[in-house]
């Protein structure tokens, strides 16, 4: 028998957790016994050995009254010995039934438990049903049981367990005595493990339960197994036995972190084939991967990382050398989605490396770049040239004012309120020139802005080439073209085409693919050039008459859409 089922709470006062250990002495010493319970908390909390506690409490021949209340005819720990208790146990007992709401969630499995609770127990006080993952019952099965649950019979209890009380009727749980399981702390775990070693009389180092702890998430079950593995064959688990471990899954995390922060999305892609090859669980890895930057986003703020910290991360790679925050909230995004998508990806690997090429391509430029905070080298090529910033005024560049095309010269130690904003390699890079008013740079810089020097257009010609682009991207996208209106091609350097946007939620809507793409193509052919879009936020209100555009685009839209569906023109000229 495994430890978890060997080492399974068999009473009140030896679960795991401290609260629900109180909130249950509490309701069933009160002698009141509620017809529903609802156990919600994360996986390996304890929840169905609670579950079953509570059904051999309530139907224990001698039913111990309980030391901690002195309530009158309290329920107490079950005795464990009497024949209910052990058929409870062992699993036999008619009148404790469980059910997995995972594979038998439809309406169908719902109406045969009505059906059931109709009947009288087989000897037992009371019927007790245990319906485990409740959350994963269909909206029809979720109204089915409601209605049982609004009219029980006397002599039945429910008990829902779940990981999710939040995808729940809010009329099952209202119905039900809610007790939280919280997450397991370290200490908690290491506690449950001890009962283990006493009992198995292992041997082991100290400091090994801390890191079977650490690597379990509050899991008691998980821990459990995890010591079970380390015991096998060894007459005392040591610290190298759990660093051999589990160095495989954080090993590999530096070494995908490293090559993250370096920009070589060669090695990381490979580093994610290696993993697998070997034989590393992927949703372990996964998990390990996201509690690591999670960690690096919270020390950016100062704040000790709440519940689980990676055992064994040494932390050689910041936010910075990731990119900064911003970078950071992406990559965890995208492993995280990565995370969901493993059990069904076609490819093991597919979700991970989709993570990766994502994340380095929105590193390229397809996403905004925090500006980091100024260095030596960087205050240096400052000094050679100012860096466009946005202003309202029109004014002489060489005055230190504001160029004709709304941009003020901005030396280093000013401050820079431009949204989005920029890193410095980007704005100094040759391939990226400045995108109006002059600077000093090196001849690399000179031969590189000669090249594209033909490519670039004056305001005017660029306005009227954004209309030919919006001309373009109107019969693939109504909505897009729409949005592009209250737009402002601000400058094209002949590669980067810089646009004034004056809402967030339309710079949204357009940096994101595949309208962005839509965009760029349109752009690319208009411009006779590859186009890449940059989006940065206006510090005025868009003009009404602008805002009025957009209306007009979506009249045209309904009208459009009114003459598809009925197969009728309209009478009426639409707005051009």
């Amino acid at each position: 028998m495994t430890f978890y089922l060997k080492y399974r709470p068999q009473k009140i006062a030896e679960l795991d957790l401290q609260k629900v250990r109180e909130n249950l002495a509490r309701i069933l010493g009160s002698g009141n016994t509620p017809h529903a319970f609802l156990f919600s908390g994360p996986r390996g909390a304890g929840k169905t050995s609670a579950a079953r506690i509570v059904a051999k409490a309530i139907n224990c021949e001698h039913n111990n009254p309980s030391p901690i209340t002195r309530h009158p005819s309290p329920i107490g720990d079950p005795c464990n010995e009497c024949a209910t208790c052990v058929a409870i146990t062992n699993g036999s007992s008619l009148d404790v039934i469980e059910i997995d709401a995972a594979s038998n969630r439809g309406v169908d499995d719902i109406r045969s438990l009505r059906e059931g609770v109709k009947l009288a127990t087989a000897g037992a006080k009371k019927k007790v049903y245990i319906i485990d993952e409740a959350h994963m019952l269909t909206n029809e099965a979720s109204n089915a049981l409601l209605k049982t649950l609004e009219e029980p019979p006397s002599h039945v209890v429910f008990i829902l367990a779940t990981t999710a009380p939040g995808k729940l009727l809010d009329t099952i749980r209202s119905r039900c005595t809610n007790i939280i399981f919280p997450k397991a702390t370290d200490q908690e775990v290491v506690e449950s493990l001890n009962k283990v070693v006493k009992g198995e009389k292992l041997k082991v180092e100290d400091g090994v339960l801390e890191d079977i702890a650490g690597h379990t998430d509050g899991s008691f079950r998980e821990a459990h197994k995890i010591l079970e593995q380390l015991s096998v064959g060894r007459e005392k688990v040591g610290k190298d036995d759990t660093a051999s471990l589990f160095s495989i899954s954080t090993g590999f995390v530096d070494m995908l972190l490293n090559y993250l922060s370096a920009g070589d999305t060669k090695s990381a892609l490979e580093e994610i084939g290696k993993v697998s090859a070997i034989g590393v669980d992927l949703k372990t890895y996964t998990s390990q991967l996201v509690g690591v930057l999670r960690q690096i986003l919270l020390s950016e703020f100062a704040v000790a990382s709440p519940g689980r910290t990676l055992q064994g991360w040494e932390g050689k790679v910041g936010a910075k050398d990731l990119g900064g925050v911003e970078r950071v909230r992406q990559a965890i995004e995208l492993f995280s989605e990565a995370f969901r998508q493993l059990p069904s990806a076609v490819i093991p690997t597919l979700p991970l490396e989709l993570a990766i090429v994502k994340w380095s391509q929105s590193r390229a430029g397809s996403q905004p770049i925090h500006l980091l905070g100024n260095s030596a080298s960087a205050e240096g090529k400052e000094e050679k040239g100012a860096l466009p910033i946005h202003s309202s005024d029109n004014s002489d560049p060489a005055s230190g004012g504001t160029g004709s095309r709304g941009f003020r010269a901005v030396k280093s130690g000013d401050s820079i309120p431009l949204e989005p904003t920029l890193d410095k390699s980007e704005l100094h890079s040759s391939t990226t020139p400045p995108l109006s008013g002059k600077r000093v740079g090196t001849k690399e810089e000179e031969k590189q802005g000669n090249k594209i020097a033909s490519q670039q257009v004056d305001d005017k010609e660029l306005e009227e080439k954004w209309k030919l682009v919006m001309k373009e991207v109107k019969p693939k996208n109504h909505s897009i073209e729409a949005l592009l209106r209250a737009t402002k091609p601000s400058s094209f350097d002949g590669k980067i085409l810089m646009l004034e946007v004056f809402y967030q939620f339309h710079k949204d809507k357009i940096e994101k693919d595949p309208y962005r793409t839509l965009v760029e193509e349109a752009a690319t052919q208009v411009l006779g050039a590859p186009v890449k879009l940059a989006c940065f936020l206006a510090q005025q209100k868009r003009r009404a008459a602008d805002i009025s555009n957009i209306a007009e685009t979506i009249e045209e839209d309904i009208v459009r859409a009114a003459e598809d569906i009925f197969g009728v023109k309209s009478e009426e000229q639409l707005p051009n």
